[in-house]
């Protein structure tokens, strides 16, 4: 069990300024960079990995994407990172160590936080395996000396399997069709493929939204045979059946798919319905085999032969058993719904569901004038819910808050997150992405904070307007805002298009009740400390469960029990069992935002490749 808060660092300052303004006026962060990448190189070449701990701080970190191991790995302080790459130097084999020599990720000086100063670049690399792209970050010693604080690494292709993109496309023309025309044209072989006519996926993935489809699109392009199954009736539903007034809460330049970016006349914000055609256009576009209106009746793992058995029902009421050696939940971000229930909740006249089954107000039976709606939970659904309310001319809407929230507005503080990396300014996404990754999430949470504070300060008028009305702003118990409760714990934030101005206003009330509900009664609830709220709607906007309960109600509770709980950060600072090995054999759990989907798609996809060409033995 780790701590409360295992994951809090103080990142060192480097005050020697004599010493630093001298260093920093005579030299180049180009030369800088090289000199020490030299040096690097010559360590990691040598397969001896003891010269590390000349070039590196006492207090340094390495951060590592599948190139040292398969697995992803953040190891900190220096002895631990020169026994991490002695463990693992040979097998690795280094070669081809060069600097970025252009563009944004170039050498350069950058300051992140007051007293400490560093030069950052791109590096790229090879191993005997793949390609990678690492990131150094240099700090100066009060010796004068620049050595390393944070190193990544970062595969991004295998050598003689890489993907079938850019200038390795395919060729497309009926010359070549494998066997000829004679064994069908393109249409008539896709036909085939979709139903696995002639053979059985290797991997086998459950759901079809952005992680199921990016997920299968980089599989694809690996030369792996891939079914998709969803519940719906189209791709895309998953959008499309949530309620009508949802929109992408990233800009689109965050959000790109894997091979696909939207459209440069794209909005900004993308409404759900949108979302659902663009996953079907980008399924069509990708070949993506998937079957719709399909369930899995069973599933069972054999450690013998290292397969799965899958049975599905599809929607003709036709059953099918397939064989695969890898299954992927791509159901969400999380589990089940929470749904709490409270004592004499039957007697209540009114109605109550959960957040998940939310549609729109306007679905409600009746005339909403007049009826109370009572909102419980502040996260991004909870303020949504709400505003939907408010503005389907239901009244009074209050919220019930037990804990602080995290607020971002999406016209401000959302834009200075991603400012000058995911905009119309940035570098290539896939550089972008690596940059994005690069540096340990702890170290990442140290270093949001100070940029939570320039957010706050730009949203000072919103934040200041909420406190008033009653609500209770939060920034996390270190300060450091939306991506460590994200992480973490998946909600404690809101990300606002238009709720808080609402609350501001007195249009949308709150109520805090940091104990809860105590009960039910007919015509509303009795918070903890006895205080009564009238109620006509009660929405539990309460979250969602660890993705485990996905995977017991599908394939049962003796395969859930071999997996690890999902999210959080494990002892090193890595998210625990998404994206990497889940703890069952062949099962992995992927999910997350479109971001975050485009990116760890090619990560869990080069894990799984590797695999079946017997590198990868985790």
């Amino acid at each position: 069990m780790l701590a409360q808060h295992p994951h809090d660092i103080t990142l060192p300052t480097f005050t020697n300024k004599e010493v630093k303004i001298s260093i920093v006026e005579k030299s180049e962060p180009r030369e800088l960079a090289q000199i020490w990448l030299d040096k690097f190189a010559s360590v990691l070449t040598s397969g001896d990995a003891s010269g590390l701990s000349k070039i590196i701080h006492t207090d340094s970190w390495w951060r590592d994407y599948l190139t040292l191991t398969w697995d992803f790995r953040t190891i900190r302080g220096a002895p631990k990172v020169v026994d991490f790459l002695a463990q693992n130097i040979k097998d690795t084999s280094f070669t081809n160590i060069r600097l970025q020599k252009d563009g944004k990720f170039a050498p350069s000086f950058q300051t992140p936080l007051e007293g400490l100063e560093w030069v950052e670049s791109m590096f790229h690399y090879e191993t005997k395996v793949g390609r990678g792209k690492g990131f150094l970050r240099l700090a100066q010693g009060d010796d004068g000396a620049w050595k390393a604080h944070f190193i990544s690494t970062s595969l991004q292709e295998l050598i003689g399997h890489e993907e079938f993109a850019g200038a390795r496309r395919p060729h497309g023309g009926k010359n070549s069709l494998e066997g000829g025309i004679v064994k069908g044209n393109w249409q008539e072989r896709r036909d085939r493929q979709k139903e696995f006519l002639d053979g059985e996926p290797d991997v086998f993935i459950v759901g079809s939204g952005q992680s199921g489809l990016n997920m299968a699109a980089r599989l694809q392009a690996l030369d792996m045979s891939v079914l998709v199954i969803d519940k719906n009736e189209r791709i895309g539903d998953n959008w499309r059946h949530r309620y009508r007034t949802l929109v992408t809460h990233d800009p689109v330049q965050y959000t790109h798919m894997a091979f696909m970016p939207f459209p440069s006349n794209w909005p900004l914000f993308t409404p759900k319905d949108k979302i659902g055609d663009w996953f079907e256009i980008y399924a069509s576009a990708m070949e993506l085999n998937v079957w719709l209106k399909t369930t899995i009746q069973s599933a069972r793992y054999s450690d013998t032969d290292n397969k799965w058995t899958v049975t599905v029902k599809r929607g003709d009421g036709s059953e099918r058993t397939l064989h695969s050696k890898h299954v992927i939940f791509c159901t969400g971000h999380a589990g089940e719904p929470k749904i709490p229930t409270f004592p004499s909740q039957d007697k209540f006249k009114g109605t109550v569901y959960h957040g998940s089954q939310h549609k729109d107000a306007s679905t409600y039976k009746g005339d909403l004038s007049g009826k109370k709606v009572l909102v419980v939970g502040t996260g991004n659904s909870g303020h949504d819910i709400a505003q939907n309310y408010y503005e389907a001319g239901a009244g009074p809407v209050t919220m019930l808050q037990r804990r602080g929230t995290y607020v971002i507005q999406a016209d401000k503080g959302l834009f200075m997150l991603h400012e000058g990396v995911y905009d119309e300014t940035g570098p290539p996404i896939e550089d972008a992405d690596v940059y994005g990754q690069s540096l340990p999430i702890p170290v990442q949470f140290a270093l949001n904070v100070g940029g939570t504070e320039r957010i706050a300060a730009v949203e000072k008028e919103n934040l200041e307007g909420l406190r008033k009305a009653g609500f209770k702003v939060d920034f996390g118990h270190d300060g450091s805002g939306i991506y460590r409760k994200y992480i973490t714990r998946g909600g404690g934030y809101y990300i606002d298009v238009g709720a808080s101005q609402l609350i501001i206003d007195g249009k949308i009330k709150v109520e805090q009740s940091p104990d809860g509900i105590k009960c039910f009664e007919e015509d509303g609830i009795v918070l903890a400390d006895g205080r009564k709220l009238d109620a006509d709607i009660v929405i539990l906007a309460t979250g969602f469960d660890n993705m485990k309960t996905s995977v017991e109600k599908a394939l049962g509770k003796e395969e859930a029990d071999r997996c690890k709980d999902v999210w959080d950060l494990d002892e090193e600072g890595e998210v625990n069992a998404m994206w990497r090995p889940s703890g069952h054999p062949g099962l992995w759990f992927f999910g997350g935002s479109l971001a975050l989907a485009r990116i760890y798609s090619r990560f869990l996809a080069l894990q799984i490749k590797a695999k079946e060409l017997g590198l990868n033995k985790l």
